[in-house]
């Protein structure tokens, strides 16, 4: 059996990239949850990380669970591998920079769940995605149904997990689930890359509000995340971004703030 981390992490400069590495269908199980939250204990360790991508290597980026843990385990041995999967897409959730999956072949079930942590999903064309679970007898374990909500609303979530049909990427943009569709798996990758290093070298103290203010609004609505809204917005102002994007605004027009993430 082999020894090889079935999730890897690497760091280039401010861009941090997750590797779903598991093949052939980097399908989701003990020991890749495992190599998983390591992955993503690395990530928040991390000197200097603004931006973050998450890819599968393979044909596809992840077929969800594997189908045969569910027949080994007991409902209380499935109840803290849920648990640990739930928790660890809080902690995507909550990184203070912004966060894109980039997903090709096949993203279902929990594979899709992963990419539905993230703040953008970006897919090749004709990928297939969905949440399949209710075919087993089950549902998607992960968050899968408010996540689709949150991102396309409650009836389209219902139709996809009631349903468990996959649907190509393409659907599913229209719906505004993914956010970008790419012609190809090779440009997939390279294209998020690019845009993730273009975020990761943005106003990353800004991006961290935006984030919290989304979610803030999903827990309390438009009141709560206005209440959050004053004090992280004058905040920024203080940050050296902020000063430095406003002086160099007012020098040399719009488009050539340097920011540094601070």
């Amino acid at each position: 059996m082999s020894t090889e981390p079935k999730v890897r992490f690497v760091q280039d400069g401010p861009l941090a990239t997750v590797t779903l590495d598991s093949p052939p269908l980097n399908q989701i199980g003990t020991d890749f949850i495992a190599d998983l939250l390591a992955a993503l204990d690395e990530v928040e360790a991390a000197q200097g990380v603004r931006a973050l991508v998450v890819r599968g290597a393979g044909k596809v980026f992840s077929a969800g669970a594997d189908v045969a843990l569910f027949a080994g385990m007991s409902a209380q041995q499935l109840r803290p591998l849920i648990g640990s999967f739930i928790d660890l897409g809080h902690r995507i959730e909550r990184l203070p920079f912004p966060t894109l999956a980039a997903v090709h072949g096949t993203a279902m079930g929990g594979g899709f769940e992963l990419a539905l942590f993230c703040d953008l999903i970006w897919a090749a064309e004709g990928t297939m995605i969905g949440l399949p679970e209710t075919r087993l007898g089950i549902v998607p374990l992960a968050g899968g149904v408010e996540r689709i909500a949150a991102r396309a609303g409650l009836g389209r979530a219902r139709k996809i997990a009631l349903g468990g049909e996959l649907y190509p990427a393409e659907q599913f943009a229209n719906w505004g689930v993914v956010d970008r569709v790419v012609a190809a798996d090779e440009e997939l990758h390279a294209a998020a890359e690019e845009f993730a290093c273009g975020l990761a070298v943005g106003p990353t103290r800004a991006y961290s509000v935006v984030k919290q203010l989304g979610q803030a609004y999903l827990a309390g609505g438009i009141a709560g995340a206005d209440t959050l809204l004053v004090d992280a917005a004058v905040g920024l102002f203080e940050t050296e971004d902020a000063r430095g994007a406003i002086d160099t605004f007012l020098k040399s027009g719009p488009g050539q703030a340097v920011f540094a993430g601070r």
